[in-house]
């Protein structure tokens, strides 16, 4: 062997040792991170109204909710000029998903007959001659499209109709429900059968997907009274009450910002919604940590349940309002948007930080809501309420966040800003990306959801708090007006973030869909590919798996808190993308492929994902834009609706001209330029275009 390639040999090992010690440092490398809280902080802090109702007992619930949601006021819903009167004069409003995309729906008449009515079944009127009997289990199946009918024993009882039907107990005291193959349960409870005594339940089809949505239409204070969001221990009547007004005045606000179409002249028979919403859920609320959890007659009939009902008796018709500056824009009929959370670890956050992310220290395109800024909540971590959540520790690796920031590696991680009413959690992160140091300060939710940290309130970093010399406070905009109502008037105007210091995608440059990627980035949103995420592969086909993070960050949608429900067999709960998957179905955006399986490393097509924006965004189905269509989707075609409704918004201009290519295979790149336009640009190209 020459004495060249000897030392060519002898370079290129030193080179390969010192890249693998530089890996092994990168993987031995951790952050802890200290904090408190739990969930977004924003509005109403569970934990903070239980601390508030120890610190004094005399303290009504109405003063305990309102204390953490600025400037507003109690109300009674009869004293206001509600956009409709529907609320309050009719039996059951409310429209609660219970369950969608199912084929088997169990049921049991509980002390009494039930009535059933199914459409189209050619017996005359309802309700049908059949007659569930108390204990009797029976079932409504979905036969094919379009067809569905009740069973007992695996014998269809009378005949089959159109998938629209209901079940209804005036002579009894009401239904147990189990759905699915495997009956499985729908509602929150973990060790029973559903059961509910009030209201009645509706069948609806779901159009898009084989299967059927389950509906229960219930007064409002009947579903306030099966809310399950606090704990039966808590028996102080201050924030039964204060969880009680917090319940109503959030479902009050979706009933009326969801009711938005002329109801029937049978206004029982369907809900004023969008053709969209009925696509997605047919309902006003789900009934799981989307809106609000719901288990029905267990919640007032369980175990240690006085203390609830008592506190719903309580402040029956009770809301809190907002009329401030610029009230109709922020409020429905003057109720406000009710967001509570679990615990706000000392200072609750506003809309804006709570649900979105400050990176580099410039301003959120977001609009503050006037009733939504944060408030001191010392009684959140009181040592007496033995909460825990008042603080919490994690401990992650740098080569994660190196991963979740798509750099080489992390160097450094620490605190910058202490939180504070006036000032959020700031942390610091320092790397290295292409051989050149980098840093970034983030602020605000990415903080929790990308980190994986129970809050974005976080108190120190590898036991280092942030120095008091170097906390900066909030924008002054957010400083000015606070407690007098004001949205600030430069958050009214649309403005680009940039982000020019965060490290860009290896394989990009020449993409056609570059603009769309750093797009993601820089809301946080895009994720990379390969073992060490620096690239983007935009000419890779999408799967399934990517989509849901992706539409998931970039909707900023709510995690939910495992054991996840429903429960996907390929999907468990250690799966990577297990958060985003489910986060997206809570929000009724998938029901997956099966109605047990989601199939996370399928391939998209390009009308799956038009499906998945449509709903995403709530848009209504349409059959052309702008009066014209694509030669390639047929009437007939599954998606049709859902192109021509993301065409219509700018979405999409198509694969060519006149055609949509709606079952080509959708790319990574494609599929980022997709929700750029549906999140970010609301329009088909950037805004400084």
């Amino acid at each position: 062997m020459s004495g060249v390639i000897k030392r060519l040999l002898a370079f290129s090992l030193l080179g390969l040792l010192a890249f693998t010690v530089q890996v092994a440092a990168q993987e031995d490398l951790v952050f802890t991170f200290e904090g408190s809280g739990w969930g977004h902080g924003v509005g109403m802090s569970q934990w903070g109204a239980y601390g508030q109702s120890l610190d004094d007992p005399d303290k009504s619930g109405e003063e305990i909710a309102s204390y953490y949601y600025t400037d507003s006021q109690p109300a009674d819903l009869s004293d206001l000029d509600l956009p409709n009167d529907l609320l309050t004069t009719l039996d059951n409003p409310l429209w609660v998903n219970i369950a969608s995309g199912i084929t088997l729906l169990e049921f049991t008449a509980v002390g009494g007959p039930l009535e059933l009515c199914l459409a189209g079944d050619g017996e005359g009127p309802c309700p049908k001659p059949e007659q569930p009997r108390s204990g009797e289990r029976w079932e409504f199946r979905r036969i094919r499209s379009g067809e569905c009918g009740f069973y007992q024993g695996g014998v269809l009882q009378g005949t089959s109709g159109d998938c629209r039907a209901s079940i209804s107990w005036p002579e009894a005291d009401g239904v147990r429900l189990r759905y699915g193959e495997d009956r499985s349960r729908p509602c929150g409870l973990r060790s029973e059968e559903c059961e509910y005594r009030h209201g009645e339940l509706k069948i609806r089809d779901d159009p898009v997907d084989l299967g059927f949505h389950v509906l229960l239409t219930i007064g409002l204070e009947d579903y306030v009274r099966g809310i399950a969001e606090i704990l039966v221990e808590w028996k102080n009547p201050g924030v039964n009450e204060a969880q009680a007004i917090a319940a109503r005045t959030y479902a009050a606000y979706k009933f009326f910002a969801r009711e938005v179409v002329p109801r029937p002249a049978d206004p029982n028979q369907d809900p004023g919604i969008t053709a969209s919403r009925m696509d997605s859920c047919w309902c006003h609320l789900y009934d799981n940590t989307r809106d609000q959890v719901y288990v029905g007659w267990w919640r007032k009939n369980g175990p240690d349940h006085e203390a609830w009902v008592t506190g719903v008796k309580n402040t029956e018709g009770r809301v809190l309002t907002y009329f401030g500056d610029d009230w109709e824009r922020y409020t429905k009929g003057g109720i406000i948007q009710a967001f509570y959370s679990a615990s706000s670890g000392g200072f609750t956050n506003s809309n804006r930080y709570g649900f979105f992310t400050e990176w580099d220290g410039r301003a959120i395109n977001v609009a503050q809501w006037p009733y939504l800024y944060p408030v001191a909540d010392p009684w959140d971590t009181l040592p007496a309420l033995g909460s825990p959540v008042s603080f919490w520790r994690k401990t992650i690796s740098a080569e994660r966040i190196a991963g979740l920031l798509g750099w080489d590696e992390v160097t450094d991680v620490r605190l910058v800003s202490a939180p504070a009413v006036n000032s959020v959690s700031r942390v610091r992160f320092e790397g290295v990306n292409n051989g050149e140091g980098v840093t970034t300060t983030a602020a605000g939710g990415w903080l929790r959801y990308g980190l994986g940290l129970r809050s974005s309130v976080i108190y120190a970093i590898d036991d280092e708090p942030a120095s008091p010399t170097a906390t900066p406070t909030l924008p002054p905009e957010e400083e000015e007006g606070r407690g007098e109502g004001q949205a600030p008037d430069d958050l009214v105007e649309e403005r680009v973030l940039v982000f020019d210091q965060l490290p860009l995608f290896q394989d990009i440059a020449d993409s056609n869909h570059r603009e769309g990627i750093l797009t993601l980035w820089r809301n946080n949103s895009a994720l990379g590919c390969g073992d060490t995420g620096s690239n983007f592969c935009p000419n890779d086909q999408a799967k399934r798996q990517e989509m849901a993070h992706h539409l998931a960050t970039a909707q900023r949608l709510r995690w939910p808190i495992p054991p996840y429900d429903p429960s996907f067999e390929d999907v468990p709960e250690g799966h990577r993308f297990a958060e985003v998957i489910y986060a997206i179905a809570a929000a009724g955006i998938t029901k997956g492929c099966t109605t047990t399986t989601f199939c996370p490393d399928a391939l998209l097509t390009r009308g799956q994902m038009a499906a998945f924006l449509a709903r995403s965004l709530d848009l209504e189905p349409a059959a052309s834009f702008d009066g014209k269509t694509f030669e390639d989707v047929s009437a007939e075609h599954t998606h049709r609706g859902a192109i021509y409704a993301i065409a219509n918004e700018g979405i999409t201009i198509g694969c060519t001209a006149t055609t949509f290519c709606p079952d080509d295979p959708l790319t990574r790149g494609q599929m980022a330029t997709l929700l750029a336009r549906a999140f970010f640009w609301k329009g088909p190209t950037p805004p400084d275009r």
